[in-house]
């Protein structure tokens, strides 16, 4: 496999068209990420990094080009509807893993996270951090969103939608209420990260 048949099947999933339709008037989103900054937070240079480290493929600049766009473009319209009048309710676990990590380098990570706390002082937005020394939890599972009852996981294997009348998205709403419990949120998880970057 290459990098440009990971685009073509981004483009093709509908799993991913789904998702690009629900995300755009869900009023309520949840996202848990273990391993990165989810995709519609990521700043450009972060997605970047990111985006070229976990794909472990062959890539052109026009390729990996492409798959910032996509990230970047779901930012923009996720930070539109936040600053909107009629702002959906955005919660966000992260694993403390995630902010130590640093694609690209020091620089991009200190962009990064001078971004997520910034993000996290809008009134309908909420960014979580489940510490290191809470030990393993269900949200190092795997990624995974919710827009409203509709979750989306994304895989290496390919992306999946649950619709809200599946059997498993309950299951996937449960755990996004056990890993909301873990979590720092607030003035402690801003202060974590931005003692993660004062250094």
């Amino acid at each position: 496999m290459t990098m440009g048949k990971k685009v073509d099947d981004l483009h093709d999933s509908d799993a991913f068209r789904r998702l690009r339709d629900v995300e755009k008037v869900a009023r309520r989103i949840f996202y848990n990420s273990p391993d990165y900054v989810p995709g519609p937070l990521q700043l450009p240079a972060f997605a970047r990094e990111t985006l070229l480290g976990i794909s472990g493929l062959p890539a052109s600049a026009g390729e990996v080009a492409e798959l910032v766009r996509v990230r970047t473009e779901r930012h923009a319209a996720l930070l539109s509807r936040v600053d909107g009048e009629d702002a959906p309710e955005v919660q966000v676990v992260l694993d403390e893993a995630v902010l130590r990590r640093a694609p690209g380098g020091s620089a991009t990570m200190r962009q990064q996270i001078e971004h997520l706390i910034e993000i996290s002082r809008k009134p309908t937005v909420r960014i979580g951090v489940i510490l290191l020394e809470h030990g393993p939890h269900p949200g190092l599972a795997g990624s995974f969103e919710i827009h409203d009852g509709v979750v989306f996981i994304e895989g290496a294997d390919g992306d999946r939608i649950l619709e809200s009348d599946s059997a498993w998205t309950g299951i996937f709403q449960d755990r996004a209420a056990d890993l909301m419990t873990m979590a720092a949120w607030g003035d402690e998880a801003r202060n974590l990260m931005a003692k993660l970057i004062s250094g």
